[in-house]
């Protein structure tokens, strides 16, 4: 990338930027009075809230404008006078936030090909960032564009981007009074304490990586299909079969001149769901990573389809599709009814405590036996598309009401939820039960699932001649 020119300078402010207000000082983001009606914007999965405008366009597709970023949002006012973004930037590890700004910075020059970004200090305690702001012009338009940087902990940046046409003094201050009215909204879940507990178990969950690449290939699987009752706040809905083997699996096409396969971990999932509607769902997921955790290949399928009085009798079905290789993760997402999705996002670079989603599913297994410490690896989300943080801590033996055998509990908790999830397996490492929160998934003999939901399913299926094998 061309070097800015105005870089040298830049350097020497940016350095200064992100520093916290002296004790007593008010923060440089106050809020000024704007009546600007917003809406609540969760994102459990990364552990924030904000209020973002209400009325607006807005796109929850996944998407990367920067290395080692994920995009969550990104809205544009019914005008197009405005428009924002969240991007969250997580590596591990990761330069220090004065450092990472330097840079963000200097990548903001270039790309808006502007001769000066200015910096200063934002603080809303406990949390304190900085930001930073520019003007450009296009076409003989004005803009201004304000990113407000948030360190969520060591390996975590989070950005909001607000801008919009700047053509006066007037319009400036009107801009800025609403991206401060939507900063000061900002709410982390996490602490400090939490990131720190994340950092230790990262170092643990690359203690665990070294260990399984070598010794991946003689991993023992229990091979067996299992079925699962799904319970949502304690009403059954549904099941799920699931089924964990050794496989080849072959990612050449049958034509290609030369054949590519691996020998790794194959889980196949299939679930059905019944809303009291009469809405069905039907999923499947199928997942391979190879025994050298080089190797991952990710597809996942779901189709709604309408109750038999509902018009049209369309079916609705979006597909996830991952292929990655070494670093580099390559994602893909399409619906029935959106034929003009974004083109897949840039590669994701998924860092060296990465672990496929395969071997996710057989994590409680190779920490049978370990001690009561957190372990903490990076995996790819599905649901979202983006990078989580995925941490599980034994619980060693416990015993559940109404069974006589002994089970082995895990606490396990993604990103930064606010309630994590129990597992409960058997001796082998085999899912037994499954709490997270209102869901419930509980083993359940595979001839309960067809009597409850046998019929159901099949007329589901012969309506539209679907298909989960």
């Amino acid at each position: 990338m061309k070097r800015s020119p105005w870089l040298p300078a830049a350097l020497g402010l940016l350095l200064l930027v992100g520093l916290p207000c002296a004790p007593g000082q008010e923060p440089a983001s106050q809020a000024a009075p704007t009546s600007l009606p917003t809406l609540n914007y969760t994102d459990v999965a990364f552990g924030f809230e904000l209020e973002i405008p209400a009325g607006w366009n807005y796109d929850r597709t996944r998407f990367q404008d920067f290395k080692n970023s994920i995009g969550l949002l990104r809205g544009r006012s019914a005008d197009g006078r405005r428009g924002l973004k969240i991007v969250v930037f997580r590596s591990y590890p990761m330069r220090p936030f004065e450092d990472w700004l330097v840079v963000f910075g200097r990548d903001l020059a270039e790309r808006a090909d502007v001769a000066r970004v200015e910096g200063e200090p934002w603080q809303l305690p406990p949390r304190a960032g900085a930001i930073l702001t520019y003007a450009s012009k296009a076409a003989g338009v004005k803009s201004r564009s304000h990113h407000l940087c948030v360190p969520f902990d060591p390996n975590t940046v989070w950005v909001l981007v607000y801008s919009g046409n700047a053509a006066g003094d007037a319009e400036e201050r009107q801009l800025r009074a609403e991206f401060d009215r939507l900063s000061a909204t900002l709410r982390v879940y996490y602490t400090v304490e939490d990131a720190e507990q994340l950092a230790g178990a990262l170092d643990r969950g690359k203690a665990l990586l070294d260990k399984l690449r070598a010794q991946a290939e003689r991993v023992q699987l229990d091979e067996t299909e299992y079925t699962y009752d799904i319970a949502l706040a304690g009403k059954s809905v549904g099941y799920l079969r699931r089924r964990i083997s050794r496989e080849e699996y072959v990612f050449s096409q049958p034509d290609a001149k030369r054949r590519y396969a691996k020998n790794g971990v194959r889980v196949r999932e299939r679930s059905w769901r019944f809303a009291d509607d009469g809405t069905v769902r039907c999923t499947r997921v199928d997942l391979f990573t190879s025994f050298d955790l080089k190797s991952e290949l990710i597809e996942s399928r779901q189709t709604q389809i309408p109750a038999p009085d509902v018009t049209p009798q369309e079916l609705l079905v979006k597909t996830n599709q991952v292929l990655r290789e070494d670093d580099r993760l390559f994602s893909s997402f399409t619906t029935s009814r959106d034929r003009n999705l974004p083109d897949p996002g840039k590669p994701i670079s998924v860092g060296p405590v990465y672990l496929g989603l395969a071997w996710v599913r057989l994590l409680p297994a190779l920490l049978l036996g370990e001690p009561a410490e957190r372990h903490a690896l990076v995996i790819y989300d599905d649901e979202t598309r983006a990078l989580l943080s995925h941490m599980v801590q034994p619980l060693g033996e416990v015993k559940l009401p109404g069974r006589d055998e002994p089970l082995y509990g895990f606490e396990v908790r993604e990103g930064y939820i606010a309630q994590p999830s129990v597992v409960y397996t058997d001796r082998r490492g085999n899912l037994i039960r499954l709490e997270a929160g209102e869901v419930v998934l509980a083993r359940v003999p595979k001839e309960e699932a067809e009597r409850k939901y046998g019929e159901r399913r099949d007329a589901a299926r012969q309506r539209f001649q679907i298909k989960d094998d």
